[in-house]
């Protein structure tokens, strides 16, 4: 019995698929798989920040001394000595403190000035508060009132008629603590007034006032009430 021939164009057509299998395979190229971004995490796939050294200056140089000269030194001047006040055991310490208002008399630097309010205003030895000139004029000028409202006698007809008043004088303290120039500003009546006037002999000798340490003429203006009661 015969074997049976291949036939030769089935030989041939798997020649050529053979042949066109290793061409194939020699054209093949591989490809990379690559994920799109977030979908997987991997630390070696970070980029690390670039760090970036901190510039920092450098202490200046000294400066360049020269050798073997020695360095100037200016001695400073020792402050002379303060001596220590003398303290006057008759200084007033309220002297020249309070606000003067007034006139200067004219004639020369010897005349004696009239003030409304001096330095040290005129007072009764029982009122002398030196640390509080204030307080001492009000006690002296209170005092004065008094003596003048106890000493005005108040005329017998007038009181007896019904007639008082107000009556306003005025006078001066002068340089040696007396009372001199007085005068009545406003009347109530002549017999009102007389009496006023006459109640300023009861004001005993003051201690004058000063201004700038001089003695001084102060006025004063004092209503002098009579009243009917």
């Amino acid at each position: 019995m015969k074997k049976s021939e291949t036939p030769k164009g089935l030989f041939q057509l798997g020649l050529i698929s053979a042949l066109a299998l290793s061409l194939a395979a020699f054209e093949w190229t591989a490809k990379e798989w690559i994920e799109p971004a977030g979908w997987s995490y991997a630390k070696h796939n970070l980029l690390e920040a670039e760090l970036i050294p901190v510039h920092s200056p450098g202490k200046p140089l000294p400066p360049i001394r020269s050798i073997g000269v020695a360095p100037e030194i200016k001695a400073e001047p020792i402050p002379e000595p303060v001596p220590a006040p003398i303290i006057d055991p008759n200084f007033d310490p309220l002297e020249g403190k309070l606000f003067k208002l007034g006139f200067v008399d004219e004639g020369g630097d010897d005349e004696i000035e009239t003030l409304l309010i001096a330095e040290h205003m005129p007072h009764f030895d029982d009122c002398q508060n030196v640390l509080n000139r204030g307080a001492e004029r009000i006690c002296s000028e209170a005092k004065m009132i008094s003596l003048i409202q106890q000493c005005a006698t108040f005329p017998k007809h007038l009181k007896e008629a019904g007639v008082g008043g107000v009556v306003y004088i005025e006078f001066n303290v002068n340089e040696h603590g007396d009372i001199m120039d007085q005068r009545v500003l406003k009347s109530a009546h002549p017999s009102l007034d007389k009496s006023a006037l006459n109640a300023l002999d009861c004001i005993p000798k003051m201690t004058p006032g000063t201004q700038q340490g001089r003695p001084v003429r102060v006025t004063y203006t004092i209503p002098v009430r009579f009243s009917i009661r």
